[in-house]
């Protein structure tokens, strides 16, 4: 049976970049003292400012080998752990991305650019981020994991594709508001595990004490759509297990994945 540990760090982030690597540190350590072996951080883990602010964001932004995902590739190395890096603002030729990486013990295992750019009331990501294209699995301790972030959680067709490609658990990594969360998060996650027949593991900012109200309640969803371990909405570090028989056996008893028509 394989089977992994997977641990989320439910952190509230601000702007403060040195304070935010040292709580994602100090959580990482925690979770893989308690077996985790994927541990996966929120969106925009690393830097989160109070507002969308241009200049700001782009004054913030690394590439995939700067200080951030440097950091973090010692600590994977050091602790034995796969990191999903939540997101950083990555600078590229191509413009300024948001970036989810996975980093292995090994190095650098892959990266995800957010596909669909969050437009809500007076925020739009668009005026600082360009959007990725296409989809990313990655290998990871025997099991393929599709990466997304955020708002694509909306689009079940960029779900439907990974499936399709194999992934077999899908990591979200967030910031989510509460506004929003209240009626839309549990249903879109829920509805993503068990229309694709897989896991949902999903990382959340926390709802911090100032700035904007997240909404917490990152969790781990098997591909029957039970609820395997679900924060609340401060700070706080989950675990949960996926196994990969566990996915093998629900597409084997209700194969409706292969039964889809165009």
């Amino acid at each position: 049976m394989l089977a992994i540990k997977v641990g989320i760090a439910q952190m509230a982030s601000h702007d403060d970049k040195q304070e935010n690597l040292r709580k994602a540190a100090a959580m990482i350590d925690t979770l893989a003292d308690d077996g985790a072996q994927v541990i996966v951080l929120p969106e925009l883990f690393n830097y989160l400012p109070p507002r969308i602010d241009k200049d700001r964001y782009i004054a913030n932004a690394e590439d995939v080998n700067g200080p951030t995902i440097s950091k973090l590739t010692q600590i994977a190395r050091g602790r034995d752990v796969a990191i999903v890096a939540g997101s950083i603002i990555e600078k590229s030729k191509g413009g300024i991305f948001n970036t989810c990486c996975l980093i292995t013990p090994d190095g650098l295992g892959g990266c995800y650019r957010k596909a669909h750019l969050f437009k809500f009331g007076s925020i739009n990501e668009a005026q600082v981020f360009q959007p990725g294209d296409g989809y990313k699995i990655v290998d990871c301790y025997g099991m393929k994991f599709g990466m997304t972030i955020c708002f694509d959680l909306r689009f079940p067709e960029l779900y439907r594709k990974e499936a399709l490609a194999g992934a077999e658990a899908i990591t979200n990594v967030a910031a989510f508001l509460e506004k929003t969360g209240r009626m839309h998060w549990m249903p879109l996650l829920r509805a993503r595990a068990i229309e694709n027949q897989l896991y949902i593991i999903a990382a959340n900012q926390a709802k911090g004490e100032t700035g904007p109200k997240y909404y917490g309640h990152s969790c781990i969803i098997d591909p029957w759509g039970r609820v395997v371990a679900k924060a609340g909405l401060g700070e706080e570090a989950i675990m949960g297990e996926i196994r990969k028989e566990r996915v093998e056996g629900v597409r084997r008893r209700l194969p409706s994945l292969i039964m889809a028509r165009e």
